[in-house]
């Protein structure tokens, strides 16, 4: 009995401290990121990704894909670090109201903006927004235990909620065959593993009719798999205002 208290204390105490996501250092306070990193998400971009790939819808994303955010992307998909996922999902809003922005609202006056919300905050689009996430092969969700992407969606959708988007996660695309992972594939074969490979369920048809659709991904690198998902989606006849990403590896302003 006496050694209940200090197991416990000590545990306590490890819950209370964590390596930065992003650079390792400890933080007492238990926040999945340190203030350099976190502004890192918070302050920097957006960025208009430069795609290699012909059909590649305008993305936009909030970081360069190079450490810290790196390290940050590749802990909450691959080593567990769920923690992560709010302040991933908060920067991928940023890369949806940025892309709001530039596509659907080009060229018209901006409209209003709901009370209180945060400079980042898109006007009220006129239509409701559906962000439709990038579909994870079986295997990866299988490995991770969950689909990391769609959960990035929805965080992305509830914080754009909170400042009065009228907007939801649709998980719209699956995949018509089996893909091999991108990683490592030059741009010509990211375009042929690809080709034909997404279509849209028939059961969210219906949920992206008179939406305005982004499409949702952590990482942006030659526009292969975003191209394959907006060609999906029009056939379809849904509405791609663009893309939107958390991290972009060919970026400029």
């Amino acid at each position: 009995m006496p050694l209940v208290r200090p197991l416990w204390a000590a545990l306590m105490d490890l819950a209370a401290e964590r390596d930065c996501g992003g650079c390792g250092l400890p933080q007492p306070s238990g926040d999945p990121l340190c203030p350099d990193c976190d502004g890192l998400l918070a302050e920097s971009g957006p960025w208009r990704t430069l795609a290699a790939v012909p059909g590649t819808p305008r993305t936009h994303a909030v970081a360069r894909y190079e450490d810290p955010v790196r390290t940050m992307l590749i802990g909450y998909k691959e080593r567990g670090r769920t923690d992560l996922r709010r302040v991933l999902g908060r920067a991928l809003a940023r890369a949806v109201a940025q892309t709001l922005e530039a596509g659907e609202m080009a060229g018209e006056a901006r409209p209003r903006m709901a009370p209180g919300a945060p400079p980042w905050a898109p006007g009220m689009p006129r239509t409701p927004v559906a962000l439709v996430p990038m579909p994870s092969r079986r295997k990866a969700v299988r490995d991770r235990g969950q689909d990391t992407t769609a959960r990035l969606a929805g965080t992305a959708a509830r914080a754009l909620r909170e400042v009065g988007v009228p907007v939801r996660a649709v998980s719209a695309l699956r995949h018509l065959r089996s893909v091999e992972d991108q990683a490592g594939l030059s741009r010509e074969e990211r375009s042929a593993n690809l080709s034909g490979a997404l279509r849209v369920r028939r059961a969210a048809a219906a949920a992206l009719a008179g939406s305005t659709v982004v499409l949702v991904d952590d990482i942006s690198t030659s526009g292969a798999s975003l191209a394959e998902a907006a060609r999906a989606l029009r056939a379809a006849r849904a509405q791609v205002a663009g893309a939107a990403t958390i991290a972009a590896a060919r970026v400029r302003m």
